[in-house]
């Protein structure tokens, strides 16, 4: 109500000196009195005390059309500030005028006011202006911009605006599409791998079933060495594609889990009497350790087959190992709360580059071996998954030369255990 009162004031002063006016000359007083009524709507002759009136009732609408569009105007910015794509706006002469949230975050600092060629360090982003001031026309293009020492992508847009013709402005939009330049990477890594992983196999199939086909088949030790390397790569082709369905499936969350209680004591046992023979011929000392009941919520058999892929993965990578001791335990524990299953072997370890990447599908640490082992590279991808549909957490370490732990962390489980996980319920919306 400052602007009210001001022009109170402003309006008995003026109505003085009218007043004061008006004394030595009443025609120029009711002149200027009906120029005010006119200006207002209302007739001329108005009586003095109604035209006050109504000036005072229009200044007050004024001073709330103000206020609102005041309002309206931080709300604008409030909305752009919010938007997760960066928005810069920039006059004809190259000064920054706005730069919400996010695009002060992937410029320098101190944006708005400064010149957009001191904060923008990208050419064909400046070139996108530039083009832009030329043609008065909409710019678009691919841009890579380094944001915190990574590279992000974005789909950049210059928009020019005229409002007259001595006011314009441009509004910078980049859109991130890092995640989607990812994903259509990992697509096509995907394909490659996937084709490379049944060619190798069919390759093998086709050479060696054509070179019986070729042969008299007199000698029967070359034959049944041709035929075993068949059924080798037939199962090695199996597996893979086993693999393939199964991690779909999981992810896709078509595969239905049967919650209950789960002794864990009872899944490492199975999974003992499954590796221990494999353990053995490896040449590797297997421990498994589960002294009292662990007991969790979750599916037996998925969970078997986790720790099957953790605890034989440990076993074949261990026997790699050229020298030194070769052994893996499994063990599980409870700590803080949580049921922990836990398998450390004192194989060759992962390197650090490679540790970021472990469970990614089709990611080997060192392909060679893998395949020597007769590894798919979809292993942990599952484990991981199967992890997550228990809502467990499942991390590791390792170290070059001294091996590596793997550790899955468990909500302990109680009697009143909802009869869905929480992912199972997302899944189930």
């Amino acid at each position: 109500m400052v602007i009210a009162t001001i022009v109170s004031i402003i309006l008995a002063v003026t109505f003085a000196i009218l007043y004061s006016l008006a004394r030595r000359n009443e025609r120029t007083y009711a002149k200027y009195l009906d120029k005010i009524a006119l200006s207002i709507g209302e007739e001329a002759g108005t009586p003095p005390l109604y035209v006050y009136e109504r000036l005072r009732k229009k200044l007050e609408e004024l001073e709330k059309r103000i206020t609102e569009t005041e309002r309206e105007r931080r709300n604008i910015f409030t909305i752009l500030n919010n938007i997760t794509d960066p928005i810069i706006i920039v006059r004809g002469d190259g000064v920054v005028t706005f730069a919400n949230i996010a695009a002060r975050d992937i410029t320098r600092p101190g944006i708005e006011g400064r010149r957009v060629y001191d904060i923008i360090e990208n050419y064909h982003l400046l070139e996108l202006f530039e083009r832009a001031l030329e043609t008065g026309e909409i710019q678009s293009a691919d841009v890579s911009l380094v944001v915190d020492a990574e590279p992000r992508y974005y789909d950049a847009k210059v928009v020019p605006i005229k409002f007259d013709e001595e006011s314009e402005r441009y509004i910078i939009v980049l859109h991130d599409t890092t995640k989607e330049k990812q994903l259509d990477k990992l697509r096509r890594e995907f394909i490659s791998n996937v084709s490379h992983e049944l060619r190798t196999p069919l390759t093998s199939i086709h050479g060696y079933a054509e070179a019986l086909l070729e042969d008299d088949l007199s000698n029967k030790e070359l034959v049944r060495k041709f035929l075993n390397v068949i059924e080798s790569e037939s199962a090695r082709m199996t597996r893979l594609i086993n693999d393939l369905l199964d991690l779909e499936k999981l992810e896709s969350g078509d595969t239905k889990f049967n919650f209950a209680p789960v002794e864990m004591c009872q899944v490492m046992d199975r999974v003992y009497s499954i590796v221990e023979p494999l353990a053995h011929d490896y040449g590797v000392e297997l421990d498994m350790e589960c002294d009292e009941p662990k007991v969790v919520w979750g599916d037996f058999d998925r969970l078997v087959q986790m720790v099957l892929n953790l605890v034989d993965n440990a076993v074949k990578y261990t026997s790699t190992k050229e020298s030194g001791e070769k052994r893996v335990i499994a063990r599980c524990y409870e700590k803080e709360g949580k049921i922990v299953f836990e398998v450390k072997d004192t194989g060759p370890g992962i390197p650090e580059d490679a540790q970021k990447r472990l469970f990614e599908r089709f990611y080997r640490v060192d392909k060679a071996r893998s395949r020597k082992v007769g590894g798919t590279g979809l292993g942990l991808s599952i484990v991981k998954t199967i992890a997550e549909r228990h809502n467990a957490i499942i991390t590791f370490e390792s170290k070059v030369g001294e091996g590596t732990t793997f550790r899955v962390f468990f909500d302990k489980y109680r009697e009143k255990q909802p009869s869905k996980t929480t992912s199972e319920q997302k899944l189930g919306n």
